[in-house]
């Protein structure tokens, strides 16, 4: 793709952000949203055409159309659980920006979505499983695939739990009284290695895919979590005796097709 391409990035925060900043100093042209007034300057202040757009089942509010406009690539990272989306009415808000994009010549579309569309219990998981979630998040996320999937050229990168600078899970789960599934693997992912993925697949053009961004590494959550705690400083974590859980997500498409090498393996 020309460097000089224009992309969008719907949701410009701690994963759009420096998304961002890596697509410009690609020299790519970059076009970027918030929902706060507040983060309107901070955008400019990095050189990306910045837009104040919010996103409900009714529409949307701000300059959809000139967002969309001239973008050869959109990249729609939406978190589903947010002040913004309230009520778990993910789904049609995805299909709220749909209609617009329709509306549009654009094609080539990256959806940053999660492996929560996976089961629990699904076990070992690759791209041939089939998703079948089990929660009402992963409902959500799933049917919104399949809202902007219509798009035959449409990338779906099914993130896994993001960790990166000043966010991690554990400090989280020390604040509970009890942690479930022990035994259950982890599912994580670097912010540093999201982003690298995302470009991979601007880069080498691979769209209408589907791929799993989950690190290969999955010790159980009782000796990640523990070991983590004693790194840090922190007090152990008291985990139940329960397990029901045991999903475990692998990609190798991520390495053959992507020609990606995970930054931080071992988290």
């Amino acid at each position: 793709m020309n460097q000089k391409s224009k992309i969008g990035i719907i949701g410009c925060g701690w994963l759009g952000l420096p998304l961002a900043e890596l697509l410009l100093k690609k020299n790519y042209l970059v076009k970027g949203s918030t929902t706060s007034k507040e983060k309107l300057q901070k955008l400019e202040n990095y050189k990306i055409d910045s837009y104040l757009l919010e996103i409900n089942d009714r529409g949307i509010k701000g300059k959809i159309g000139s967002f969309l406009d001239e973008l050869d690539v959109l990249i729609i990272n939406i978190p589903p659980k947010s002040k913004v989306f309230p009520n778990n009415k993910y789904s049609k808000k995805i299909k709220s920006l749909a209609k617009e994009i329709k509306k549009k010549s654009l094609d080539k579309i990256i959806f940053i979505s999660s492996s929560s569309v996976y089961g629990s219990n699904q076990g070992k998981i690759d791209y041939n499983t089939k998703p079948l979630p089990d929660s009402k998040n992963g409902l959500e996320i799933l049917e919104s695939e399949k809202i902007i999937t219509k798009n035959k050229k449409c990338t779906v990168i099914r993130f896994g739990g993001l960790i990166g600078k000043n966010r991690h899970p554990v400090y989280s789960l020390i604040k509970k009284s009890k942690i479930s599934n022990p035994n259950a693997p982890i599912n994580l992912i670097h912010l540093e290695d999201c982003i690298q993925i995302i470009y991979s697949v601007i880069k080498n053009e691979k769209w209408g895919e589907t791929y799993l961004g989950v690190s290969p590494y999955h010790p159980k959550k009782i000796d990640y979590y523990n070991d983590k705690c004693k790194s840090l400083g922190l007090k152990e974590i008291h985990f139940s005796n329960d397990n029901t859980t045991n999903k475990e997500v692998t990609d190798s498409k991520i390495q053959t097709e992507l020609n990606h090498s995970f930054i931080h393996l071992k988290l």
